[in-house]
This record gives C-alpha cells, structure tokens and sequence, in this order.
C-alpha cells in the first residue's frame, strides 16, 4: 500500500519479469512484496542496519540474499552478488544516510544499462546537488512520482521516487 506499490508501480514498467535487484536499506522488505505483487519475479537481495529488520524481511519470502550493512561506511559494506540488473531504494536516503555517501554506492552495484528506483524526502535532500551527482554518475532520469510517506510522522511528508538509468560508469 502507499508509497512501496507507488515505487513498484513507478519502476516495473522498467523491469524484465526476471531482472534481479537489490534494495538498500530494505527494512521489513515492504519494497521487495510490492514488487513481487507487481510482477517480478525473482527474490532481491536487500541490505539493512538492523538484524530485527532483516529478519521480518526473511519473512516476507521475497528476499534472496540479505545482509546487514551500515550505508555510511560503504567501504565495510559486505560483498555484494554485483552486478544487478536494478536497485531500489526509499526510506535511506536523505532520512539515514546522505545521497552522496549512498548514491555513488549504489552505483557501483549496477551493470550498465541497468535501472535505480530512488526515493529522496525533498525537505532532507538539496535536490539540485543530487540531480547534479545523479548525472555525474551517468544516471538518466526517466520519471518522477510524489508518494506521500506513512503516516505516523507529525506532518506530512512526500517522498520524490526517481527512476533512472545507468548510461554509463
């Protein structure tokens, strides 16, 4: 519901049924449900700060591999099955970890050609800096979508969902 199926929504039209990704920051792997019910069908990979997270992720039956990381030290992060054929993330950056620190790393986890659903809480993020490394990075944006965030936090919040693709390293 919400802003996973929005993601999901966003970034399928992009996917081949079998395409095999991973999620950043996957948390209880609401991402990785969304988007088996969207059509995918292959389990992701997904790394997270907290083993409570990872193991409700378990769960879900919809994670291949899943692997405790701390985001803010990419150089500690373990060893990834790479290259993937699309990342997703939502809920990291921006909210735990700088889009600079996170994004070039998710970047590096990515064939060329491949795709990158990423979510940036746009009162968190100065919007203009990350479209400047996004393209840096060889990323070309493809779409845009405002999804609202859970509720639960004392204001509303929108999250900007991009999808994208790496034209080149």
């Amino acid at each position: 519901s919400g802003a996973p199926a929005g993601a999901a929504q966003a970034l399928i039209p992009h996917l081949h049924p079998d395409a095999q990704g991973i999620d950043f920051g996957c948390g209880s792997g609401v991402l990785g449900i969304a988007l088996r019910e969207a059509g995918l069908r292959q389990p992701l990979d997904g790394l997270d700060l907290s083993p409570v997270m990872l193991s409700l992720a378990r769960e879900t039956g919809g994670y291949r591999h899943l692997l405790r990381a701390n985001l803010l030290a990419p150089q500690e992060c373990p060893e990834l099955a790479k290259p993937y054929d699309f990342a997703i993330t939502m809920g990291l950056m921006g909210d735990y970890v700088p889009y600079y620190v996170a994004l070039p790393h998710i970047v590096s986890s990515l064939r060329s050609g491949a795709f990158l659903g990423y979510a940036v809480e746009r009162r968190s993020t100065p919007s203009r800096a990350l479209e400047k490394l996004a393209l840096e990075l060889g990323l070309a944006p493809l779409s845009e979508t405002i999804l609202p965030v859970s509720a639960g936090k004392l204001e509303e919040q929108f999250y900007h969902f991009f999808v994208a693709r790496l034209e080149h390293f």
